[in-house]
């Protein structure tokens, strides 16, 4: 019984060592100062703007104002939103700011359908690049500048630095704790290490003609994990730019929070169980980076291993105490990961206190996984630009 019970610890056990152990070491990896610099291009390339926005009355109008304040030739870069849902005044306003509007007419309502039906209305010839920015988004004046001496030097995919725009509650606050951390470990920690950074959903530039291409095999609504599938097939490697910044709107309550996470754990899952069924031929082209974002992509939520490492350490020590001790000692590492990997910014009080709320963060991710299915089929949207409390406050 005794062997039996070893083995079957040691089965769980591994899985959360590897993801712990990942953690660490991407998040020293954030740790080594290493700065990619882009010399100014004498070449300014055209690009295209895409923002989909579903019924986004609220932001896009101040979204759509703000970006026209780029110090980047006006005839370089057309804005084209894709309007879907909201009113005719607001698409009024849009287009007497000389915006392109476009209509959706596809019935499955999707940031990829959006995207793709952008494509299809665009003359390809008449872009080098194409940006990608939620209705919500804001960022600064020289974006385009510094965008394209990346965009210059060669790259094909290019993630710009996405932080929070707001943190007026405690969900927010911690949402753009969160959303730090992934700059951190998936994004500046990889690209320090020699690896390709992670998409984020919004500011993303692509070459264009790569991206027409991948997008038409995309209809999904995980379409940033199936894009990172396909440059990872092509072996292309994304360029992080730390110093670029995209503002983008936190969730403000634990029930938006639960409903966005419910639709980023289905396309995790499902970009899993595609990227899987490519091991052996990712281990016999020695892909090392789709290998890297397998395991990446085959980690449950930070919060649920919060949760869960504690419970099943103190599980295994009401029954065989001798092998918890590895469990907390495995926990600690976590810790000292997940400390690592939060910028020094965020070593305040509030942070402290905000800390305490994260059993009720846990259970709403939980009831995410309850709702996966509708994650994986259904359109789900995250409303912005309203204050919004916490519930229990």
């Amino acid at each position: 019984m005794g062997t039996v019970l070893f083995i079957i610890e040691t089965l769980i056990f591994i899985p959360f060592l590897v993801w712990i152990v990942y953690f660490f070491v991407f998040s020293v990896g954030f740790r080594i100062p290493k700065k990619l610099f882009f010399e100014r291009s004498n070449s300014q390339h055209r690009f295209l703007i895409i923002f989909p926005a579903y019924k986004e009355d609220a932001v896009i109008v101040d979204s759509i104002q703000s970006f026209l304040k780029q110090d980047y030739p006006k005839e370089l870069f057309e804005i084209v939103v894709v309007s879907d849902g909201m009113t005719k005044e607001t698409n009024q306003k849009l287009e007497n700011l000389g915006i392109r509007i476009l209509i959706p007419t596809y019935e499955k309502r999707s940031k990829a359908a959006a995207l793709n039906m952008t494509m299809n209305v665009i003359k390809e010839e008449d872009f080098d690049g194409v940006v990608i920015l939620d209705a919500d988004n804001l960022v600064s004046p020289n974006y385009l500048v510094l965008v394209n001496d990346c965009f210059a030097s060669g790259a094909v995919a290019i993630q710009t630095h996405r932080i929070a725009k707001n943190s007026n509650t405690d969900t927010a606050y911690l949402d753009g704790i969160s959303e730090e951390i992934n700059n951190s470990i998936f994004r500046q920690g990889h690209v320090n290490l020699g690896l390709p950074a992670a998409l984020t959903g919004s500011g993303m530039l692509f070459e264009i003609k790569w991206f027409k291409n991948t997008m038409a095999k995309i209809s999904s609504m995980g379409e940033d994990k199936e894009l990172e599938y396909y440059l990872l097939l092509d072996k292309i490697f994304t360029v992080y730019l730390e110093d670029v910044y995209v503002l983008d709107e936190k969730v403000q309550n634990r029930r938006d929070l639960s409903n966005q996470r419910k639709r980023w754990i289905a396309a995790q899952i499902d970009t899993f169980l595609i990227t899987l069924k490519r091991f052996r031929t990712i281990i016999r082209t020695r892909n090392w980076p789709m290998l890297d974002k397998l395991i990446q992509w085959s980690i449950p939520p930070r919060i649920i291993l919060l949760g869960m490492v504690p419970i099943l350490g103190s599980i295994v020590y009401l029954v065989a105490p001798t092998l918890a001790y590895k469990w907390f000692i495995l926990y600690g590492l976590f810790i000292v990961s997940l400390g690592l990997a939060i910028p020094n910014r965020f070593y305040t009080r509030r942070t402290l206190l905000c800390f305490l709320k994260l059993p009720f963060i846990f259970m709403a991710i939980l009831r995410s996984f309850m709702g996966i299915k509708s994650g994986r089929n259904t359109f789900v949207h995250t409303p912005h630009g309203e204050k919004k409390e916490d519930y229990n406050h």
